[in-house]
């Protein structure tokens, strides 16, 4: 009796281990179940992820392309632009050069004008004094004239005398005639200072 004892015992022993087998393997078989599940879901999520950031590759390839275009384009701009810019350089550097060249001849002119003014004002005075020493010259003459015998010949050339006309000699008396003559020479004489020499 122990025989069949030992072997239900055995039986049920094996039974009960391989029953515990099951449950762990399907505890297990649940675990990978709940991973596999994990990791798909977890593939499928990196796969969509993964779709956005191709478009967005895409996306950021044309915008790319786009800006290198635009890059290309302005820098043909900044290019003739710069070439304007070094024309317009050039072009004021030459106004300069010729507005100094003005400022120059206008300043050398002005001393030339200047210098023209100075020698006007001092030949102008020149002038006037020897305007005035003439006058007087004139008028010390008139005066030695009133001591010159005016009937000569040379008492007429020094005093300017000019001969009147033979009538008006005829009808005057030869004792008042030499009076008459100095009142008529000596006036135009001595209206000769009253001009003035600008």
């Amino acid at each position: 009796m122990k025989f069949p004892a030992l072997l239900l015992g055995f039986v049920l022993v094996c039974c009960l281990g391989i029953a515990g087998y099951i449950h762990n393997r399907r505890k297990q078989e649940l675990h990978l179940n709940k991973q596999a599940s994990f990791l798909d879901i977890k593939f499928r999520v990196t796969r969509d992820v993964l779709g956005e950031y191709e478009d967005q590759l895409i996306l950021s390839n044309t915008e790319i392309e786009k800006i290198k275009t635009e890059v290309d384009a302005l820098t043909k701009d900044v290019s003739q632009v710069k070439t304007l810019v070094a024309q317009k350089k050039s072009d004021a550097d030459n106004c300069k050069g010729d507005q100094k060249r003005l400022t120059d001849e206008i300043a050398a002119s002005e001393s030339e004008k200047k210098q023209i003014q100075d020698e006007f004002v001092k030949d102008k005075s020149h002038w006037v004094t020897e305007d005035a020493s003439l006058k007087k010259q004139l008028e010390q003459e008139s005066a030695l004239c009133k001591y010159i015998d005016k009937t000569s010949e040379e008492g007429r050339k020094l005093c300017n005398i000019i001969e009147e006309p033979k009538k008006s000699e005829a009808k005057e008396p030869a004792a008042d005639k030499p009076m008459p003559e100095e009142k008529k020479v000596e006036a135009p004489v001595a209206e000769q200072p009253k001009v003035k020499v600008e």
